[in-house]
């Protein structure tokens, strides 16, 4: 008998595996209810995450439509607001409303700051997380204008300096500002995206206010010469117009020339008119030109270069050709081209001598975001 006890005591040694088993098994069924509700508790927190980023999503891009309208004028403002209008991104409703604060009182002024709200709503009692709630975005941005006749240089690629030039007034240009040093009195360089610049057709139209005012004064079929001294305009000539040397031409009116404009001669052009071509304007000296109203001196699809001394009151556009200025100009107006070259001893001075010409509207390039706030956050 005393023999089979420990036989038996023996083949109790599985007993404290045993105890340690339902050991665990309490310890598990205490913390597996909590486990499972924190489980459940992650998963309605991750609904709610991922419900909320699609809100703000949602109402980010209620944010970039108002600036897609502000930046392309598509939007009509009563009282100095626009909208609501409604959208709907990510099975988000969104309703987005602009206002502006114009604080100078102009339609393009530069203190002008628009407020956009936009809203995207979550409306769903459906899945594991039911939400009814709202994200607002609230964004003051201050539109980037272009006016192509406000900038004393303007290039629509680079500008290059030479020695000795001054500027007054704000610098536009495309693709970089070269050469030497400048010293520049007053204004801002900014660059500007290309699309900013007039389209070929709206550059033609442009012209063509122009050539209206030349043909009340007649036209002249072919090339014009002039040999001698006279006075000039308004006048239309079909083809090129050339000057010859020591002559003066003394302006009174517009000329617009379908051919080009100059000779390799020393001459003068002075007075008042505008003078514009559809090809190359060589210019030589001009001592005296454009004192009175508004003046533009344009080469549609050409060059303009200036080879001497010139004492101007004008625009000088070449939206397709380069402006090259060799040396000791003054230009109280500005000078806009595709492209503009300064050699020596050059004075520009923005003066606006083209505010009575239509068709080039101030155009809003991009936009500078002072605030953006997210409501709730």
């Amino acid at each position: 008998m005393k023999t089979f006890v420990k036989k038996v005591t023996r083949d109790e040694r599985g007993a404290g595996v045993l105890a340690l088993v339902l050991v665990l098994l309490v310890v598990g069924g205490l913390i597996l209810t909590p486990l499972l509700g924190l489980m459940s508790t992650g998963l309605i927190a991750g609904q709610v995450y991922e419900k909320k980023t699609d809100e703000l999503y949602a109402a980010d891009a209620g944010v970039e439509d108002a600036i897609w309208r502000i930046q392309t004028n598509n939007l009509t403002f009563v009282n100095n607001s626009s909208g609501p209008w409604h959208l709907t991104v990510n099975d988000r409703s969104i309703e987005v409303a602009v206002y502006r604060h114009d604080w100078d009182g102009t339609p393009c002024g530069e203190n002008m700051t628009y407020q956009i709200l936009s809203t995207a709503v979550t409306d769903d009692d459906s899945g594991t997380a039911a939400i009814v709630g709202s994200t607002t975005i609230e964004a003051y941005i201050k539109p980037l204008v272009f006016d192509l006749l406000s900038g004393a240089l303007v290039s629509s690629e680079g500008v290059d300096f030479s020695g000795g030039c001054t500027v007054t007034g704000d610098v536009y240009y495309v693709e970089e500002i070269t050469g030497k040093e400048y010293d520049h009195i007053d204004g801002a360089e900014t660059q500007i995206p290309l699309s900013a610049f007039p389209t070929q057709q709206e550059n033609e139209e442009f012209a063509q206010q122009f050539k209206d005012e030349a043909l009340l004064g007649g036209t002249h079929d072919g090339t014009m010469t002039i040999e001698s001294n006279m006075t000039l305009g308004p006048l239309y000539i079909t083809g090129n117009l050339n000057i010859w040397k020591d002559v003066t031409v003394t302006l009174n009116g517009t000329i617009y020339v379908e051919g080009s404009i100059g000779s390799d001669k020393e001459y003068t052009v002075m007075g008042s008119g505008s003078i514009v071509a559809g090809g190359d304007i060589n210019l030589h000296m001009m001592p005296d030109y454009g004192i009175e109203g508004d003046t533009i001196i344009m080469s549609v699809n050409g060059e303009i270069k200036f080879w001497k001394k010139a004492d101007i009151e004008a625009m000088v556009y070449a939206p397709n050709g380069f402006i090259d200025i060799e040396k000791d100009m003054t230009v109280y107006g500005g000078v806009i081209g595709a492209g503009i070259n300064i050699k020596k001893d050059s004075s520009f001075t923005y003066v606006s001598k083209g505010s009575s010409f239509g068709l080039f509207e101030p155009v809003v390039y991009g936009v500078d975001i002072k605030t953006y706030i997210i409501n709730p956050p």
